[in-house]
């Protein structure tokens, strides 16, 4: 017999939050296309009147501005951001004191056992916070609830935006046959494609598949993940968990601005350096990087870098780095500030080696190598490790070409 509520976890998600703030904000941009990211170059969040357009998360906002110039491309307000976020997950713990922030706009919450006090059924639950959300704050979001936390991501992706959709233990079936496997939390598009040769298709295919296939198929993550689907909960909502980030961008400006090749590719390895230190800190990979120039005429030029394999150390991907920095460089371009921005995370201790290759040379050079780098037991004599400018110390940045470059 299957037991509809084993577990019961709700997931909260703001819909295009960046975008709706913005909205929320400035009453007379509401139900017209928004993009947010003006200071990075770079859409950062596309509000769904924007999306209507063809706009995604990523395009460069020159592009943005030519193509679209009705859409209005607004700095991004983090200060704003965190005070709405605050304030949802304060409605969230009025229900749950058991509530899990897992980015700025989506969180978990634990609802087990609180039908009882709060005389609600957990549908009437999830509806009343999402109702106190958006009258509140005046955006919208979309909530999902089921018996994990899997399930609920699957619930909540399903019905955008201002969706609330319930699945009990009984119902989990009818979702996963709707689901295609690449849309399933924590299956990228590699494991994706390893999946599709094996004919599994859906998340109701994986999850229908023995335990002894899966464990001889696939690494631990995977394997939680199809019990999670499976309605086993794998992965408790941790009320102490950290936040995460979506991404992290180091930028700065060139003073007086160049063309020096030279220059501005070892300033451009400095922010993709100081940008993997940080993701480290969080003990991330990272699957893609955007590397830009902004030219005298404050246009953009930059190109997104799709790594086959996520990680953690640029070292590893100074290939793909140099081949990206040679598209958008040009010679005769006076460039006024420079910048990476990493984004498309993974935990590092659940990622999965290559299903094909297995782990390169220079991944295992890399792992052995920062950590000296940063603990300073190896001088190259760049700035690229400097301690001080690690630790957000203003100090100019020395011109010399860092690590990367030397590698070549």
């Amino acid at each position: 017999m299957i037991i509809s509520w084993p577990e019961v976890v709700l997931c909260l998600d703001g819909d295009a939050f960046f975008a709706s703030v913005t909205q929320a904000v400035h009453p007379e941009l509401k139900g017209k296309p928004v993009v947010t990211g003006w200071e990075r170059g770079i859409a950062t969040a596309v509000s769904y009147e924007a999306r209507a357009l063809g706009i995604k998360r990523g395009m460069p906002c020159w592009e943005i501005a030519k193509q679209f110039p009705h859409v209005t491309i607004t700095h991004s307000d983090y200060r704003l951001y965190h005070l709405f976020s605050e304030k949802m997950f304060a409605v969230m713990r009025r229900y749950s004191p058991c509530v899990e922030v897992y980015s700025v706009d989506e969180g978990f919450a634990d609802l087990k056992g609180m039908r009882r006090p709060l005389h609600m059924s957990y549908e009437q639950i999830a509806a009343t916070i999402k109702r106190e959300v958006e009258n509140s704050l005046g955006i919208t979001v979309s909530i999902g609830v089921s018996v994990t936390k899997s399930l609920a991501k699957l619930a909540v992706n399903s019905q955008k935006p201002s969706g609330l959709t319930v699945i009990p233990g009984k119902e989990i079936d009818q979702i996963l046959k709707k689901t295609d496997i690449e849309k399933v939390w924590g299956i990228g598009f590699q494991t994706t494609a390893f999946l599709r040769k094996l004919n599994i298709n859906t998340a109701y295919e994986f999850a229908k598949k023995s335990e002894p296939f899966i464990k001889q198929n696939f690494s631990k993550p995977y394997q939680e993940i199809w019990r999670e689907l499976n309605g086993e909960m794998v992965y408790a909502v941790n009320p102490n968990a950290k936040r995460e980030y979506k991404s992290i961008t180091r930028s700065s400006t060139v003073t007086p601005a160049t063309n020096d090749k030279d220059i501005l590719w070892a300033r451009l390895l400095v922010h993709v350096e100081d940008s993997f230190f940080k993701a480290r800190n969080y003990n991330y990979a990272v699957k893609k990087v955007f590397i830009f120039l902004k030219d005298q005429s404050f246009h953009h030029h930059g190109i997104e870098i799709k790594l086959a394999e996520a990680t953690s150390f640029p070292m590893s991907i100074r290939h793909e780095l140099k081949e990206g920095f040679e598209k958008i460089y040009k010679k005769n371009m006076m460039v006024r500030a420079s910048g990476a921005t990493i984004y498309e995370f993974s935990e590092n201790n659940q990622k999965q080696a290559s299903l094909f290759f297995g782990n390169s040379e220079m991944e295992t050079k890399a792992k052995s190598l920062y950590p000296m780098l940063e603990s300073k037991k190896v001088d190259f004599g760049t700035s690229l490790f400097d301690s001080d400018r690690l630790i957000r110390k203003k100090k100019e940045i020395k011109l010399s070409l860092p690590l990367l470059s030397r590698l070549e």
